[in-house]
């Protein structure tokens, strides 16, 4: 029972924190300053870096909760393991992005 419900409040607090960086991205692309130049480090950069970093300790999380609720293979248990992964592949597609940004600064 401990365990449950320190997965599913782990979980939540991942979750708010994702749903922070994702305001900032937000509030940083409507109402942030363009910058002129490219060296310049913006708050959409900042959240948008923050949301690919978050990516790995999201994982973790659904991954623990999963396990804590015991999810096996009906159609239902299988909905809600996307459901709990969903947060956890928006993060991943940051990350996707930085990694491909990364390559290009490198060999481009």
């Amino acid at each position: 029972m401990k365990k449950k419900k320190a997965a599913i409040t782990a979980y939540i607090i991942m979750i708010l924190c994702m749903v922070g960086f994702l305001a900032m991205l937000v509030y940083g692309t409507l109402y942030g300053r363009n910058s002129a130049s490219t060296a310049d480090f913006t708050m959409s950069d900042a959240a948008t870096l923050g949301l690919a970093a978050w990516a790995i300790p999201m994982w973790i999380s659904s991954l623990l909760l999963m396990k804590a609720l015991r999810l096996r293979g009906t159609l239902h248990e299988k909905q809600n393991k996307m459901l709990i992964a969903f947060p956890a592949m928006v993060c991943s597609g940051f990350l996707i992005f930085y990694i491909i940004v990364l390559g290009m600064m490198l060999f481009g």
